[in-house]
């Protein structure tokens, strides 16, 4: 029979063998449950990182679909032939305001509601949109403004402003000075109502598109093309 000394010595052994396993056991298991909780939070971290993306994704379309669904119409995306077309001068007619539906500006610098676009409206617009008001108010006789008709449609030359303040103040017609684009396929004239006398080139109406034609804006070289989202950056420079 094992003397005291040994027996007590080798249990001594034996508890702490038991007290490492059971040591070395937590400490696996504990570690386990921190890898564990480490890659659930990068799971969850990369989910949430997905998510956000998605997120910011669909807001910057949702936000570029609300500025293109208010950005007034180009002529020159409606009827992309038009710069090559010939015209006709018709002179000044008084136009029903809800003909007009878009700009000769490409590309289009001007809201639904005939305005600059908000990033576009410096001091020099907000005073000329000042005098423009106060003149409306006043029932003032404001010059026609140039419109270039498509065949039942106006697009607005020169006046973007005027045809603004016509239109918030519940005018129902406006006084144009037009010109009509004999676009093929969309302009049907009446017999007879042509001669050759009243048809123009092509080079004015490139010009409109270039914003070189309205007689009261500045005059731009032909280099000089800006893109729309270069004008959503935040120029203080507005549009007549």
């Amino acid at each position: 029979m094992a003397p005291a000394r040994e027996r007590h010595h080798s249990t001594g052994r034996n508890l702490i063998g038991t007290h490492m396993h059971d040591f070395l056991h937590s400490v696996r298991s504990g570690a386990a449950r921190v890898i564990a909780r480490l890659a659930a939070f990068l799971v969850l971290g990369a989910l949430i990182d997905r998510l956000r993306g998605a997120f910011q994704r669909r807001r910057s379309e949702a936000r570029q679909r609300s500025i293109a669904r208010n950005v007034l119409p180009s002529l020159y995306e409606r009827h992309p032939q038009s710069s090559r077309v010939p015209q006709r001068r018709i002179g000044l007619r008084s136009i029903a305001l809800d003909q007009i539906v878009g700009t000769m500006r490409h590309p289009s610098q001007n809201g639904t509601d005939f305005l600059p676009l908000p990033k576009l409206r410096g001091e020099n617009w907000r005073a000329r949109w000042q005098r423009i008001t106060r003149a409306t108010d006043r029932l003032t006789t404001l010059p026609p403004v140039d419109l270039v008709q498509v065949g039942d449609e106006y697009y607005v030359a020169d006046g973007h402003n005027r045809v603004a303040a016509a239109k918030q103040s519940g005018a129902v017609e406006i006084d144009a000075d037009v010109t009509q684009l004999l676009v093929p396929g969309v302009t049907r004239p009446e017999p007879g109502a042509f001669d050759a006398a009243s048809l123009y080139g092509a080079g004015e109406v490139r010009q409109a598109a270039e914003g070189r034609m309205s007689r009261t804006v500045e005059q731009r070289p032909l280099d000089d093309h800006r893109s729309r989202r270069d004008l959503l950056r935040g120029t203080d420079e507005a549009p007549e």
